[in-house]
């Protein structure tokens, strides 16, 4: 026989293209073919193999046609089309060398066995002007006193003292707990109201006066009194006015200390005197200093690199970040039992005047992240799959842990992108300390 073999032709692979639509955005356009989509339902049939169950098989070692047996096609295409829009993605934006800080508006517009068309809408990161990283931060000495490892040996002692019944009125040092109310000009201030509220009188925790006028009180005894409120008080709607408070003492204790016994001082841990007791303080103390002066650096340096490079918040991504900033507060705001509503109220603000209020720290915050970006593209830092695995395996216990991990809704991949964006700025942070700062 004879003759040429025709030429085979070459399959096709997937295509992408772009379509600048401003500055920012750009539409993204991506064209797999039934090569790409069988290799993509391959790789789907592998990952669902390596956890499925089939007996006379070990895990991870079903045979392909067992796994098409034992597994609904539809889940297998499923998890195919989710392995090729981020797989296809991913090396789309990898191919274009596109900084993408944002994906959305994914539209299939067409999806059979032998073509997956579809386009999403990319938000860049905006481009900024770095300053140079030639300038040096001085690292502060840090250092331990003996008063610190004293009020630390004072505040273990307090942790493990025995509160005894007293009969008698209430004297600095005892422990109380009292209801109380205070006022101003007639209007119970915010965070006024509290009930079985504790206190170790002589620590003077509160308003000036205020412990001073529960001293000789005993349980059940209530009592009316005003104080003025520091200029410089903290809580400022109240700073420098009168304040008139009603106080009822519901509880009156004893605090009894133990004292630092070689037995009382081994219950602590592995320490068998004071000494090693002390020792382990002021370690610990001047580890706790050093991740401060760590953290002072560190802020220091990005607010220099700040100030010096030439950045350009986007509205959209400063927008962003106080809707982010306000839903955090409101949260925190549920967990004490309160609503941002009517705390708002309280204040007699409004959601858009919180913004206004945070509107200089936002894109402060926007800015530090840009930075931070911007050097960990530049200096090519990037989390490896072993330090992503452990954080990961870590949220899952702990999801595991509250039962969230059979409530649906968790995007195991937008966690992993959560927990490598955290690695990636921890270790961009590493770098800007060690590059811009000059050792004690």
């Amino acid at each position: 026989m004879s003759g040429k073999l025709k030429p085979q032709k070459k399959a096709k692979k997937m295509t992408s293209s772009i379509k600048k639509l401003n500055t920012s955005e750009i539409e993204l356009t991506v064209e797999l073919s039934a090569t790409d989509l069988k290799r993509f339902v391959d790789s789907a049939e592998r990952e669902i193999g390596i956890s499925l169950d089939v007996k006379g098989f070990r895990k991870g070692k079903v045979p392909k046609d067992f796994i098409k047996q034992h597994v609904d096609p539809k889940t297998i295409l499923d998890s195919a089309m989710d392995l090729a829009l981020r797989g296809s993605l991913a090396m789309s934006i990898k191919e274009q060398d596109m900084d993408v800080l944002n994906v959305s508006n994914l539209n299939i517009k067409e999806n059979t066995a032998n073509k997956l068309l579809y386009s999403v809408l990319l938000t860049l990161f905006p481009d900024i002007t770095l300053a140079d990283l030639n300038f040096k931060v001085k690292k502060r000495e840090v250092s331990v006193e003996d008063k610190e490892i004293e009020q630390t040996l004072e505040t273990i002692k307090t942790s493990r003292a025995n509160l005894v019944p007293k009969n008698g009125v209430a004297e600095n040092g005892d422990r109380v707990e009292v209801d109380f109310e205070v006022k101003s000009d007639g209007q119970t201030i915010e965070g006024g109201v509290s009930k079985n509220h504790p206190l170790i009188l002589g620590k003077n925790t509160f308003i000036p006066g205020f412990e001073d006028n529960l001293v000789g009180m005993a349980t059940g005894e209530e009592k009316n009194f005003s104080v003025v409120a520091p200029k410089d008080y903290f809580h400022k709607p109240v700073a420098g006015k009168k304040l008139d408070i009603h106080v009822k003492v519901q509880d009156v204790k004893k605090i009894e200390l133990p004292e630092f016994t070689d037995e009382f001082i081994k219950s602590l841990g592995r320490f068998d005197n004071l000494n090693q007791l002390s020792e382990n303080i002021k370690q610990g103390l001047i580890e706790e200093k050093k991740a401060k002066e760590s953290q002072r650096v560190r802020l220091e340096i990005l607010n220099t690199l700040i100030s010096k490079s030439d950045i350009k918040v986007p509205e959209h991504m400063t927008d962003k970040q106080l809707e982010d900033m306000i839903d955090g507060f409101d949260s925190d705001l549920h967990r004490k039992g309160m609503e941002l509503g009517p705390y708002l109220a309280h204040l007699g603000k409004t959601r858009d005047d919180l913004k206004k209020d945070w509107q200089k720290e936002a894109e402060k915050q926007v800015k530090i992240m840009l930075v931070l970006h911007k050097v960990a593209r530049e200096k090519k830092i990037t989390a490896e799959p072993e330090e992503i695995e452990p954080a990961l395996s870590e949220m899952a216990q702990s999801l595991m842990a509250r039962g969230d991990l059979d409530k649906g809704g968790i995007d195991v991949n937008k966690i992993k992108e959560a927990i490598a964006n955290k690695v990636i700025n921890d270790k961009t942070l590493k770098f800007l300390e060690d590059h811009c700062s000059l050792p004690v």
